[in-house]
């Protein structure tokens, strides 16, 4: 049991980024005390386990690690269906569920995390003051105290984008700050080389990590909701995204595999600007590459997992790695949300057109 409950308080521990002198004042025992039992030379008297697991949140089986790897389970499992649900769920229905994984689980902060952006969407919906305050609280709770580096920057980035849209531009500086300078991120720093001999490969991470990263900036530039949405914007809204498709095909070539999600997003929100010009051929011919982009990124997920990209610029990257942070949609295929998009009734005066039919079976085929 001793060597089980100190591992576990070390670990419970520098989880809630707190130091040996802080656990030993607030269950009234010495630091020294703390050292002992994490390097497995002692343990606590039986009387402290309530305090100790009071201050964990925990129960003292989970302390004593006798239910450690079923509540590791339990959790792994809720963040696989809070993933499901960010695909297919209601706003309703997400926060219901992170509600309720939150209470079983106060102090992780994923699922902190994840009921703060839940949250923020349905403000966003809403605009209700009321949750600005919640995740506030929650984004700052994980910041404060999470360790785990992409759980904490997501929380960052959620407080920039509450700030932001509330006009708070001294608190979104703030919070900006929290984050390093492009300069000095890892893939930077590993294209620099470390004299492992993989020079190529971090140097082509960086490629393909900075070309997504510029890739989207550009197709979100003409969402911006400070650039207006009107008529004489329109040309140079679809030139944007012409720009970012460029990009992609210049590095990935025609093989883009994952990246082909990225063009056929693009060449749809194309066709809603020339839909909206009047321009139904033109429309036509971009829900046409839409369609090809969708289905290449469909095959892709059922047929590339593993293999390694082609073009010059990424050649030793295997899809869908290295990247640790990569998402795919899982519960349903790109041409199903493509589908579901060209239901909008702004194609309805191209809706029985041939090509756009033949649009619609080839996405049917491959949409589920």
């Amino acid at each position: 049991m001793n060597v089980k409950i100190g591992m576990n308080i070390k670990k419970l521990r520098i989880e809630k980024k707190v130091t040996q002198d802080t656990l030993a004042t607030a269950i009234g025992v010495t630091p020294q005390a703390i050292s002992r039992w994490e390097s497995e030379n002692g343990y606590p008297d039986i009387e402290l386990l309530p305090s100790l697991a009071d201050f964990f949140n925990v129960s003292t089986d989970e302390l004593l690690g006798y239910k450690l790897s079923e509540r590791e389970n339990e959790i792994a499992n809720i963040k696989k269906e809070m993933s499901r649900l960010g695909e297919v769920g209601t706003i309703e229905e997400r926060i219901a569920f992170a509600r309720n994984a939150i209470s079983k689980y106060p102090s992780d902060h994923a699922i902190k995390e994840n009921l703060a952006v839940c949250l923020y969407h349905l403000w966003k919906d809403t605009n209700e003051k009321s949750l600005l305050s919640e995740i506030e609280n929650l984004c700052l709770s994980v910041i404060d105290e999470c360790n785990d580096e992409g759980t904490r920057y997501n929380a960052i980035n959620l407080l920039v984008n509450i700030y932001g849209n509330t006009k708070q531009s001294d608190k979104a500086l703030k919070a900006i700050n929290l984050l390093a300078p492009i300069k000095y991120c890892r893939e930077f720093a590993l294209s620099s080389g470390i004299g492992d001999g993989k020079d190529e490969f971090y140097i082509q991470d960086e490629i393909d990590k900075l070309t997504d990263c510029l890739g989207i900036a550009i197709s979100n530039y003409p969402l911006a909701e400070n650039l207006p949405n009107d008529p004489s914007t329109w040309d140079k809204k679809i030139e944007m995204l012409i720009t970012s498709n460029k990009l992609y095909q210049m590095i990935y070539g025609d093989d883009l595999m994952f990246y082909h999600c990225r063009l056929a997003s693009n060449y749809w929100l194309i066709s809603t600007y020339q839909i909206s010009q009047g321009k139904a051929n033109d429309a036509l011919d971009s829900l046409e590459k839409m369609c090809i982009h969708a289905v290449g990124y469909d095959r892709s997920y059922n047929e590339n997992h593993g293999k390694g990209y082609s073009s010059i610029f990424t050649d030793k990257l295997v899809y869908p790695f290295p990247n640790k942070d990569f998402h795919e949609l899982k519960e349903h295929s790109q041409c199903y949300h493509m589908l579901d998009r060209l239901k909008n009734t702004r194609y309805d005066r191209i809706r029985d057109n041939e090509r756009f039919i033949k649009v619609i079976e080839s996405l049917n085929e491959y949409a589920r």
